[in-house]
């Protein structure tokens, strides 16, 4: 039985056309934290399970499935999933390595036009009324410096954006590209005093969990703008709201939130409040104050949500389905 979650009507008809699945595949709109019991006994006896970023595959989850060999998800990042269980049971992860470079950097430099330029300030105040020119008072991106912490794909094809508008680049990458030799490498701190942006396109790790915090803040150049389409965790979002309210942070855009299920879900976490971790509360609390700061545009998790790389995830994932039914393996992380 393959299982698929997180399934809007795009990825099911596209999956639907391809015909890899026979008569047991199953499709779920929602993610799998939401599903009943009843629905977990249907499925109970699934082999193959695909989901994106919004299913999260922690122990208790994957326990739910005894005959689970293959776990694929639709997206780069794993973080939302127990690698180390699936390490001891023997299921396979797999994901899409590449899909969406030039989408989610596309989408990381219109944040950087839209917050300097303050375009949703400007937008909004105009519905009610309102129209203040010095209000809207920006700053070119020609010749401003990007701090690019990340150069993997998403973070070059960035870096090819930002050089295309003139500006000037500092990159910061704990394994340096030798083949960018156009690029110039520089330590976290350099990036944090010179830059007038901060565009992060890492991959979270235990090693750099809330890697902008109180202090990375404080060694920012006042005026910064801070733009985040990786992962939540990488920021403190109470030492976030603290440098925006002291205006060390100028604006930020955030397509990716710590605790972000409690705002796209809330259902799930309002139906269990008492089983929420305090942390997890003043997180959410913190995101919900961000979210009426006028210089701050919160989007929920959709720089990737391109058409054509919706396309890419969904053939890359076909291909990881068939070619493990054929008894071989694609772009595996565990196994």
């Amino acid at each position: 039985m393959i299982v698929f979650f997180d399934v809007d009507e795009i990825t099911y008809n596209y999956i639907k056309e391809r015909k890899i699945c026979d008569s047991d595949a199953c499709f779920f709109e929602q993610n799998v934290n939401a599903l009943s019991e009843p629905d977990y006994q249907k499925i109970k006896e699934a082999d193959i399970i695909s989901i994106f970023i919004h299913s999260n595959f922690n122990k208790e989850i994957l326990a739910k499935f005894p005959k689970l060999k293959l776990l694929t998800t639709r997206s780069t990042g794993i973080n939302h999933i127990d690698t180390n269980y699936c390490k001891e049971h023997g299921i396979i992860v797999e994901n899409v390595p590449r899909y969406g470079e030039a989408t989610v950097a596309e989408f990381a430099l219109g944040m950087c036009l839209n917050l300097t330029r303050k375009v949703n300030i400007a937008y909004n105040d105009l519905k009610n009324g309102i129209c203040d020119i010095d209000r809207y008072m920006g700053k070119d991106l020609y010749q401003s410096t990007l701090g690019v912490i990340g150069t993997g794909a998403i973070g070059r094809h960035a870096i090819k954006i930002a050089s295309g508008l003139g500006m000037k680049i500092l990159a910061y990458d704990l394994y340096p590209n030798k083949e960018l030799t156009d690029i110039q490498y520089v330590s976290l701190d350099e990036i944090y005093a010179k830059s007038d942006f901060i565009t992060l396109h890492c991959p979270l790790t235990k090693d750099n969990y809330h890697m902008l915090d109180n202090s990375a803040f404080n060694k920012m150049k006042k005026g910064v703008i801070i733009i985040n389409t990786a992962r939540g965790e990488l920021i403190d979002n109470e030492a976030l709201y603290r440098a925006l309210k002291d205006g060390k942070v100028a604006a930020a855009g955030l397509d990716a939130l710590e605790e972000e299920g409690a705002i796209l879900d809330d259902d799930i976490y309002l139906a269990k409040p008492s089983k929420i971790p305090q942390n997890d509360l003043v997180t959410s609390f913190i995101n919900m104050k961000l979210l009426q700061l006028p210089n701050v545009i919160i989007t929920p998790h959709i720089a990737f949500n391109s058409i054509d790389a919706i396309h890419r995830i969904l053939e890359v994932t076909i291909d990881n389905i068939a070619a493990f039914k054929k008894g071989e393996l694609k772009n595996v992380i565990v196994g």
